[in-house]
Order: structure tokens, then sequence, then C-alpha cells
């Protein structure tokens, strides 16, 4: 219950009561992932939001000719969720993936709807969630629109330095929108 108290603090950066803690650790789990294990597979209905103790994953997409395409990354103190699964209850078009050793804290994500009708800690803890969520979307775009291949990569490295030597050069290549050749020139270029 620590854990969770701690997790949930270090996120929102409020304090919450202790049974509100204990009534949704008594449906949590935490669960350990090894490398390319998955945490949700595309075509599964995901009821589940997390928080990334420790560890990497990647969120992606698959194409009917079976090629990957990366629309993001979590890591540790972040919220991680299928969320088009969870709020349309439907499967998800979207697969998780851990990338090394991780750890994360599950949620069920009905109780955490539950407890946000009567908690306004609970309201902002999910806004901040979605919030991040959508400030990430947003600037992938942007980046995407406005920057060309070697300034998205440079912006990378500085947003995120530690990931490059944790992720795959094929990952980043496709999360950045080009083919791992290009990728590989503009490193070689530096």
């Amino acid at each position: 219950m620590t854990l969770i108290k701690k997790s949930l603090e270090h996120f929102s950066g409020g304090d919450f009561p202790i049974d509100e803690i204990q009534k949704l650790a008594s449906n949590t789990a935490i669960k350990e992932y090894s490398p390319q294990e998955y945490f949700l597979r595309a075509g599964e209905t995901s009821r589940k939001m997390c928080f990334v103790e420790k560890g990497l994953f990647r969120l992606f997409y698959t194409d009917r000719n079976g090629k990957d395409f990366t629309k993001n990354f979590k890591s540790a103190g972040q919220f991680m969720a299928a969320k088009a699964s969870l709020l349309l209850r439907s499967p998800s078009k979207l697969s998780i993936q851990a990338l090394e050793n991780s750890t994360v804290l599950c949620f069920d994500y009905d109780d955490v709807l539950q407890m946000a009708e009567h908690s306004f800690r609970w309201q902002c803890l999910l806004r901040k969630a979605a919030d991040a969520d959508y400030l990430e979307k947003e600037k992938r775009e942007s980046d995407l629109l406005f920057y060309d291949a070697k300034e998205r990569y440079l912006n990378f490295i500085k947003e995120s330095p530690d990931w490059e030597n944790r992720i795959q050069q094929r990952h980043i290549a496709s999360y950045l929108g080009m083919s791992p050749e290009t990728l590989s020139r503009i490193r070689k270029n530096l």
C-alpha cells in the first residue's frame, strides 16, 4: 500500500487519504514485465490503467502487413493505458509491450472512475493523466508537421536523453516518422 500511496502522490503532487488508498489497493496489482512481454495486445479489451513504477514500454499499432508504427513510449512516473479501449469499452487497436524489465501498478479503470465520482482528488488525478497524454500527443503531431527528420531526432534526444540507449533504433525511427536508414544517416552525420 505504501507503493501505491507514493506513486499516486508522485504523479499528482497531492496527498491522498489513507481510506481512499486502501479502497483502491484492494483491487490493485503490482505486475512485473520482462523485455518483449505484452501488457496488452491489439484486439484485447483493456479495463486497466497503470502507473509505471520502473522500466520502459512501447505503445504501437500494427498494419495488415505486419509493419508496426510506434505511437509513444512510457517510462517511470507516467500513467499508461490503451485509452480508446478504456473509454469505448472496445478491443484495442494499440499494443503495449515492455522494452526492458518493468514494474507497474495496475488499477481497475472502473474503480478509479467510481472514486472520481466522490473525490475531487481522483478527478484531478484523472485530469492530470489525460492532460499529460494530450500534451504528448500534440507535441508529437507538431514535431511531425513542423520539423525535418534531423530536428525531430535532435528534439528526441534532448527531451529524453536516456531513451536513446534503451530503445532499439528501429523503434525510435518509427516513432520519429522515418526509416531506420534515415535515422542511421542522421546519427552518423552528427
